[in-house]
């Protein structure tokens, strides 16, 4: 029996909410802990009635780089599943995981279970190289390593551009590709992908409830692929994905790295400075407008 309501797919950091050094002072809501119970992850006014209208109108599924643990203390009723860690877990809606998809990907990524905990030290013993303090671990779920995040330790997000290039130079990315977007330098395995899973997670969806309306929102490139699933899509209108597919913004950080991958669109040239700012309330896009877009790859 088919279900009329539309079936959502949305990205959680920096799209729903974001940490404090990202926001400007006004109100702000709680939606997501650190490791020590704390508030980490805060909503503007808007964004709260943002996904309190999705919650109440849709079936809203989250798709994140986030592990199940830190997914976890995301403070927001989901109620359907969740797609963790850039498509390596599917979770079922009472939290568990999913054990056909996690066979399929221990399968897929058996390849990569000794190179991703050296590259993790690698990149970490390059911070040190250059004097500049990182930090960095394995995204693991229930004994599989799926990828490596880096993250600098103070606020200069662009030294990870110095890290990533000495990388690049000891040629220790074969087999995988590179997401960056502010504080975030992560080395992922070709087969791990959000796209792959939201794929798997609609044929499952159209099998038992028929097909309905699909919608996504995502802030990074690394969004895109899954994005272009949807009939219909929309970013945060201040966010890597609007400055590289806005014709009045400049390409924002991280974008540089998609596209010497093949991953995104040419960013615009011209710059945004001394424009207008953005209104903060998602910007929307039909799929099908930018058909050179939506087919790139995905985080």
């Amino acid at each position: 029996m088919a279900i009329e309501r539309p079936l959502v797919f949305v990205d959680l950091d920096d799209t729903l909410f974001q940490t404090a050094r990202k926001m400007d002072d006004g109100p702000r809501h709680a939606a997501a802990l650190n490791v020590h119970g704390a508030p980490m992850g805060f909503m503007r006014p808007v964004q709260k009635q943002f996904i309190e209208w999705l919650l109440a109108s849709t079936d809203v599924v989250p798709v994140t780089a986030r592990s199940v643990e830190a997914y976890q203390r995301v403070q927001l009723p989901f109620s359907q599943g969740a797609i963790c860690a850039h498509g390596g877990v599917l979770l079922n809606p009472d939290g568990s995981l999913e054990s056909t998809w996690h066979a399929q990907m221990s399968q897929l990524l058996a390849s990569q279970q000794a190179v991703l905990p050296a590259l993790c030290e690698q990149v970490l013993s390059i911070g040190r190289e250059l004097d500049i303090s990182l930090r960095g671990w394995v995204v693991e779920e229930a004994g599989l390593a799926n990828y490596v995040v880096i993250k600098h330790n103070e606020d200069d997000d662009q030294v990870l551009v110095q890290v990533l290039e000495r990388v690049r130079q000891r040629n220790a990315l074969s087999e995988l590709y590179v997401h960056r977007n502010g504080n975030n330098l992560a080395f992922l395995p070709e087969c791990l992908r959000k796209r792959t899973a939201v794929q798997e997670w609609i044929r499952r969806d159209r099998l038992a409830n028929g097909e309905r309306p699909l919608l996504g929102f995502g802030d990074s490139l690394s969004d895109l692929g899954f994005l272009g699933l949807c009939d219909w899509w929309g970013m945060p209108a201040r966010s890597q994905l609007a400055a590289a597919v806005l014709p009045l913004e400049a390409p924002s950080v991280g974008a540089a790295d998609h596209l010497a991958a093949g991953q995104a669109p040419s960013a615009p040239s011209q710059s945004a400075q001394g424009r207008p700012a953005q209104p903060a309330q998602p910007a929307l896009a039909h799929a099908a407008a930018m058909p050179n877009i939506t087919g790139g790859s995905d985080a």
